[in-house]
């Protein structure tokens, strides 16, 4: 922690400011970064401001000419890394790390550094611009394998390294979510405290230990890198997608971030293509609504819906009824936003608002496919109600979703949507309303365990 009335003494002593004098900012002594105020209001230069705070802390400046001619690896940390907090590493051996930094005040990085590589550390210190001539000459190759990174719009398996803090954190988070069944994974940044919570069956819960807070950004970056992210955007929200394994099995994660008060917010929606259920019979539901299910499943044309909140299984259903109806003599074909889980024998087509490839288009599109089936995700608005509608009464089985609480609710909204109810009636062929509802089984030992089950 900075003692800013010795700070400003030093800068006094050195006849660069005169304590006292009106024309500096008022709450210049009470506060934490004099320097930065007097650096951001042009009353001190950053020469000078290098020299006293070299001064201040004992230690010693980096010239230009003392920086390395090639870059130095410092350990498992990443160009981003480097570059953002501007720690250029001078020099290495067994057992040390000098580097230059322009704030060494910064305790949060020489944490995350010395985390990272494990070794005791020697801090000097730089000019911002030096430093940022020196990137820019020595970590040219960084740079652009960065920018690839970020500009990758591939499915790729993602990029992993195994030897940083921030990666064995990661792999512990995803594998406690993996083992409990969870469906989503939360990293959010709050202003003393980084939490990790998970979602399972339906409830956000929070499980095993919290990473330090210190480590927030880290973790947040090394995540972003996953799921071909802007590590350095952070006003922005993003959405990413990567495909990691753990525990052996291949894990789809659809990654979301969102700029917060106190930082990133990033919610990590996890599938795993093994646990979609194979046919009907995996919904754990009924027998009896089984065989009304199939039984609507025997209509050729129509449109057939399924209605819930949020997190009630409405896209698990729909997989559940097309791998039950998938046929060779059937020609399906989904649209869906994301795709969820990979379907053999099945034509999944992926929504791409960004360049006009919405629901609507491209319904109208795969009208001219000769299709037997039509899976949409989720109806969202009324020219894909429209298509929709057109479809199921022109020979077609439509299978969508609607966000409503009730099935009775699904037909008001079609109206509300501008679908007339005589439409409806000769479309319309049934509204799977459902829930998730917790249940109990017995496992070894007596033990009670809670499942969730569709109703």
């Amino acid at each position: 922690m900075i003692d800013s009335n010795r700070l400003l003494d030093m800068l006094d002593s050195n006849g660069l400011i005169k304590r006292g004098d009106s024309r500096l900012p008022s709450d210049l002594n009470s506060a934490s970064r004099p320097d930065k105020i007097l650096l951001e209001n042009g009353l001190i230069d950053q020469e000078a401001m290098t020299q006293v705070i070299a001064e201040y802390l004992k230690i010693t400046v980096a010239r230009p000419s003392e920086f390395p001619d090639k870059a130095i690896e410092a350990g498992g940390a990443s160009y981003s890394f480097l570059r953002q907090n501007r720690i250029l590493p001078l020099a290495e051996n067994d057992d040390e790390l000098t580097i230059a930094m322009a704030d060494p005040f910064d305790e949060t990085s020489l944490q995350s550094l010395k985390l990272l590589i494990n070794k005791n550390i020697k801090v000097c210190i730089a000019e911002k611009h030096h430093l940022d001539r020196a990137f820019d000459r020595l970590y040219k190759k960084d740079l652009i394998r960065e920018a690839d990174t970020t500009l990758n719009l591939n499915n790729d398996p993602a990029p992993r390294k195994e030897n940083g803090p921030a990666d064995k954190i990661f792999d512990e988070l995803i594998n406690t979510a993996i083992n409990n069944g969870a469906s989503d994974l939360h990293v959010e940044a709050f202003e003393t405290s980084l939490k990790t919570r998970y979602r399972i069956d339906g409830q956000l819960i929070e499980l095993g230990n919290t990473p330090p807070k210190y480590i927030s950004d880290m973790l947040i970056s090394r995540i972003k890198i996953i799921g071909n992210l802007n590590v350095a955007e952070k006003r922005l929200p993003q959405d990413g997608r990567a495909t990691i394994s753990a525990n052996g099995r291949e894990i789809d994660m659809r990654i979301s971030s969102v700029p917060t008060i106190n930082g990133e917010s990033l919610a990590l929606r996890l599938l795993d293509p093994s646990s979609s259920p194979k046919n009907l019979n995996g919904l754990n539901t009924s027998s009896e609504n089984l065989s009304r299910l199939r039984k609507l499943l025997d209509n050729r044309s129509g449109m057939i819906l399924t209605s819930g909140p949020t997190g009630s299984g409405k896209t698990t259903t729909l997989y559940a009824v097309l791998n039950e109806i998938n046929q060779r003599s059937h020609k399906i074909i989904t649209l869906e936003d994301p795709i969820e889980y990979r379907l053999d024998g099945i034509n999944q087509i992926q929504v791409n608002p960004s360049i006009g490839l919405n629901f609507s288009n491209l319904l109208r599109s795969v009208l001219r496919q000769d299709p037997d089936i039509i899976m949409v995700g989720e109806i969202r608005d009324a020219e894909t109600a429209r298509l929709a509608t057109q479809a199921a009464l022109t020979g077609h089985l439509v299978i969508s979703s609607l966000h409503t609480n009730t099935a009775l609710s699904a037909v008001t909204r079609l109206i509300d949507m501008g679908i007339e109810p005589f439409l409806i009636s000769a479309a319309l062929k049934g509204v799977i309303g459902q829930r998730l509802i917790k249940s109990y089984a017995l496992v070894a030992g007596g033990k009670e365990k809670r499942r969730h089950q569709r109703q």
